[in-house]
């Protein structure tokens, strides 16, 4: 029998859609480099979630949940957020799914998205794998300022949705009160419907996180527990959508994954009662000793480094291009992101996680600092 040959070619939706630089550069390091690239606090599980996941799986069998989530979680998220009803909650495997449905719900091709310059990366990814036209709203060369007459004259240019990350993932930028509510003026008289990824929003070292754009008309807010309690595996995220919306993220939740895991939704219960919230003063007192070794290994390089209040990142400027010089980096065992990962306007800056245990976290650092300042 004459064997067919059947040609195999990528569907167009993947076309414009290429590896990210993060896991580019994964590949030119060694297998005992420190990793200060992907986006994950690499503390360990707070005991207390420890022991109380070990509690629940002794008692009870995991099954298929509702696709929106088990009640007793989607009541907890929805009590994190006044005047919202259970049912417009829809619990989701981390943040990255919850902003994969929450765009399929509303986004048909063509539809315009606006992103700001720099963010993070899958943004700008799923709406291309949805058909949207993604357009970027840049910040100034700080990373922090905005020029809000650019804004505006972009948001005015018949968009359909603004998605960020606020806390800013990669700068750790938060709008002031003013900003936002001028930003939600912009997008009520546009009738643009705002995404809001407040997966940092528990990072913050300084105050407290303002809740500004809660009051949008049409607006997602998305959340989840990876950050703020080092629970990054147990991929437990959620969507708060507009109520007309609501049906349409879970059925979109339904045939991406049907549902999220029985055992991470028990523990996100607990994780967000009054005393699983101490796991959160936990993982934020690691994050703060990280943070001032940061401090005080930069201190001498004040006009190089952006390290923001909020996040578990920091900004390095450096001299050349910032795509060669982490992967020169990643040779010497020490993985950071390219800034031009996020966009045009953070090229030439490398975003380090400084989310590491000390005693990687130091020889790392110090390893930076001689190969790009010291030589």
């Amino acid at each position: 029998m004459k064997r067919i040959y059947i040609s195999l070619i990528e569907a167009k939706r993947l076309h414009s859609v290429e590896l990210s630089l993060i896991r580019q550069i994964l590949q030119c390091a060694p297998s005992d480099a420190i990793n200060l690239a992907l986006g994950e606090l690499q503390f360990p599980l707070p005991n207390l979630l420890r022991q109380k996941s070990l509690e629940i799986l002794q008692k009870g069998t995991p099954r298929y949940t509702p696709n929106a989530g088990i009640p007793e979680l989607r009541e907890a998220i929805a009590n994190l957020y006044p005047n919202t009803k259970p049912e417009n909650v829809c619990v989701c495997n981390g943040v990255e799914e919850a902003i994969f449905v929450s765009l399929l719900s509303i986004l048909n091709p063509g539809d315009k998205i606006a992103i700001p310059d720099p963010e993070y990366t899958a943004y700008s990814a799923i709406a291309n794998i949805l058909g949207a036209k993604v357009i970027r709203l840049p910040y100034e060369s700080d990373l922090l300022s905005i020029n809000w007459e650019s804004w505006e004259k972009i948001l005015a240019q018949n968009v359909k949705m603004l998605i960020f990350s606020h806390p800013s993932n990669p700068c750790g930028h938060i709008f002031t009160k003013e900003e936002a509510e001028r930003l939600i003026t912009i997008c009520n008289l546009n009738k643009i419907t705002m995404v809001v990824d407040e997966v940092y929003s528990r990072l913050v070292f300084k105050n407290y996180m303002p809740e500004y754009f809660r009051e949008a008309e049409s607006i997602f807010l998305l959340d989840g527990l990876s950050k703020s309690h080092c629970m990054s595996g147990w991929r437990i995220g959620w969507v708060i959508s507009p109520p007309e919306l609501s049906a349409s993220v879970i059925k979109a939740k339904q045939y991406v994954s049907t549902c999220s895991n029985w055992l991470s939704q028990k523990l996100a219960v607990y994780a967000l009662s009054a005393e699983g919230m101490k796991a959160v003063d936990e993982v934020l007192a690691q994050l703060n000793e990280c943070r001032f070794l940061v401090v005080d290994k930069f201190q001498n390089l004040a006009d190089k480094v952006l390290i923001p209040d909020a996040t578990c990142y920091m900004m390095l400027k450096v001299d050349g291009n910032d795509l060669i010089i982490a992967q020169e980096l990643a040779n010497k065992g020490v993985v950071t992101v390219p800034g031009q990962a996020f966009g045009e306007v953070s090229k030439g800056w490398l975003r380090i996680n400084y989310a590491v245990p000390i005693d990687k976290l130091e020889p790392a650092l110090d390893t930076i600092i001689n190969e790009l300042y010291l030589h």
